[in-house]
């Protein structure tokens, strides 16, 4: 994915900040017992925050273990003990990882780039995607459809960034909302994954603007504006739509919440509130109009 999910760790309390790396390490450690060891190289933050959604929707137990971690052995740990979310998450980790990989080496007009699919890393990912569909067999009907449609829009330079963002939307709404039976907690789970998803596309895009624009590669925003001070001329309107997805997802989150609190609710909030707008004024930064000396 993306790796722009974090949370704000200076405005976590101590005991929220190691809970939320106990979720780190325990999808960590399902990735490599169930998935692959070399997964984890694979591991992200998006990941984490969706296993603590879901584990938040679906009123899942948490159990907490000690380990010892071999890239720091002398000092025990804590992880999530491993359950249903953990492996569920583990799963899309390693087919999103598949697909992306796939999809890049098609799109791709470089012969050199597309002997990557005999490279030891895509040999990797494939052998991750055998184990995940193992367990969840599912998931290719509910990521490849959407992949596939935004592979053949970026095909055609779509300069419609309201489509080729809906096609990441519908994506990560269905990863978010899969086998949520709760009727709050599925409409919840649809809401946050797809104004996720909606702000995960716009904001890469934001963000790679002048390097694909460089390297002549596909940006819907290159595709409707051309150049930088063009959409720096439109920057309200980008930002009042980015903005919009963050509110929508603190909204709905907010909502479910209301009934019965979790102690993993100020981790949510703290990254939908701080951790993507603090990101997303990074990346605003990029085109602010440089001050005369």
């Amino acid at each position: 994915m993306f790796g722009y999910i974090k949370p704000f760790s200076g405005e976590l309390k101590v005991r929220e900040f190691e809970l939320y790396k106990s979720f780190y390490c325990g999808l960590c450690r399902t990735m490599g017992r169930k998935i692959s060891r070399l997964s984890r190289l694979t591991l992200s933050y998006d990941m984490v925050f969706l296993v603590i959604v879901r584990t938040v929707l679906t009123g899942e137990k948490i159990e907490g273990k000690a380990f010892r971690c071999k890239l720091k052995p002398l000092k025990k740990k804590r992880c999530i003990a491993p359950n249903e979310s953990l492996l569920y998450c583990a799963c899309v980790s390693a087919s999103l990882s598949y697909q992306k990989y796939r999809d890049d080496i098609a799109d791709s007009k470089s012969r050199l780039k597309k002997l990557k699919k005999i490279s030891p890393f895509f040999l990797l990912l494939s052998h991750m995607r055998k184990k995940s569909r193992r367990y969840h067999p599912e998931l290719e009907n509910l990521i490849v459809p959407h992949l596939k449609r935004l592979s053949e829009l970026e095909a055609r330079n779509c300069a419609s960034i309201d489509e080729t963002a809906s096609c990441f939307a519908g994506l990560m709404e269905n990863i978010f909302s899969f086998g949520i039976t709760a009727p709050n907690g599925l409409e919840t789970a649809k809401t946050v994954g797809r104004n996720l998803g909606r702000w995960l596309y716009m904001a890469d895009a934001l963000d790679d603007f002048e390097k694909d624009k460089k390297k002549g590669e596909y940006n819907p925003f290159v595709a409707y504006y051309k150049d930088k001070d063009s959409l720096a001329s439109d920057m309200d309107l980008v930002k009042y739509a980015l903005t919009s997805n963050l509110n929508e997802m603190d909204e709905a989150f907010s909502l479910f919440c209301a009934g019965a609190g979790s102690c993993l609710d100020p981790i949510v909030f703290n990254i939908i509130d701080l951790g993507l707008r603090d990101r997303q004024e990074q990346i605003f930064g990029k085109f602010k109009p440089k001050t005369e000396e």
